[in-house]
């Protein structure tokens, strides 16, 4: 394979030019283990360590599936020197810890956020997923699995629309293959794309129908609740034989939105859309007077369930914004202030018309 079947193109070459020399070679990270990196180059797949002082480019916490790194290839054991600067990468916050990010995936152009019709699309975790593939700067397209299952595929795909009514929706079975094409259309040679996913939708066995070969363990849900175990332990890249990249994850119990609070606006465009014709241009969409978005609720135009996810996106990111930094905090607070002092304003000159 060239390094060009991994996603390699003319920007990383460029970034990778300031390394350059006999010793250092461009590699990418396909699989992530506990302590330890799987790199491929344009030669060989190897097992590398991470240089005691890392040059990270600015990027947070190890190399990531997905991150192209400069190999140092010198000695027998190979090292990580640098890791070039991501390229849309997911992050979520990670697990247990309130302020610490952990990159899922490095360098993705689309996620695919799978759900299956055994317990039916969940449209709040969709949700979820979106806020995060938008402001990883990917592609969302939802992915509901195991039609196969379902005598009506199409009301579980439209179940799975309440969560992402503007991304691509594509339902389909890895067990006979339907749909399979037209998800593939979404994922061009050069293109990589992240399967992410709670455990039990079948991420793995999906992985497996794209590459034509059981290369991925699998494992049944219960009966009982049609949960799955976390079949997939690790992170790993590969390359189908269609071209592109995908990344497996295992499935996500806890996903921990890691973005501004800006950045939900992306994964609502109705609400931020009708924003604009608010009286106030900071206006929350609570109960301010001359609020666009609460009257296209009020009419029916805006589903008050999206804003209702919304506002909670918008509080979990604003949350985040205040633990990394303390001043962002009394920001926050004399903004609100501020704000209710002039709602109060305004209704008492409503008041004496």
């Amino acid at each position: 394979m060239k390094l060009s079947d991994f996603g390699w193109n003319d920007r990383f070459d460029s970034l990778f030019n300031q390394y350059r020399n006999d010793n250092h070679i461009p590699a990418r990270v396909v699989r992530v283990d506990r302590g330890s990196a799987t790199v491929q180059n344009a030669t060989e797949t190897v097992t590398a360590v991470a240089a005691g002082v890392l040059d990270s480019g600015g990027e947070p916490g190890p190399p990531a599936v997905g991150d192209w790194v400069v190999l140092d290839r010198e000695t027998d054991t190979a090292v990580v020197r640098a890791i070039l600067p991501r390229v849309g990468v997911l992050s979520r916050r990670r697990p247990g810890s309130a302020d610490h990010e952990q990159a899922v995936a490095a360098n993705v152009d689309v996620v695919f956020i799978v759900e299956s019709v055994e317990r039916g699309p969940n449209p709040r975790r969709i949700e979820r997923a979106v806020a995060l593939a938008w402001d990883a700067g990917a592609t969302p397209v939802v992915v509901v699995t195991k039609t196969d299952l379902c005598d009506d595929p199409e009301s579980a795909a439209e179940r799975a629309r309440e969560g992402a009514p503007y991304s691509e929706i594509v339902a389909l079975s890895a067990v006979d293959g339907s749909g399979v094409n037209e998800l593939l259309e979404h994922l061009p040679p050069g293109a990589t794309a992240v399967l992410l996913g709670p455990s039990g939708v079948g991420k793995s066995t999906l992985a497996n129908r794209l590459l034509g070969e059981e290369r991925l363990a699998i494992s049944h849900v219960r009966e009982g609740d049609a949960k799955g175990r976390h079949t997939t332990t690790h992170r790993e890249l590969v390359v189908l034989p269609s071209g592109g990249c995908l990344i497996d994850t295992p499935g996500i119990r806890e996903l921990g939105l890691w973005l501004g609070a800006e950045a939900v606006d992306s994964a609502f465009p109705e609400i931020e859309a009708r924003a604009d014709c608010c009286r106030f241009s900071d206006c929350r969409h609570e109960a301010e007077p001359g609020c666009a978005v609460i009257e296209a609720v009020d009419e029916g135009e805006i589903d008050r369930r999206r804003l209702d996810s919304y506002h909670r996106l918008q509080r979990e990111a604003e949350h985040l914004e205040e633990r990394l930094d303390p001043s962002r905090k009394h920001e926050i607070r004399a903004r609100e202030r501020g704000f209710g002092k002039m709602i109060r304003q305004a209704l008492k000159i409503k008041n004496r018309r």
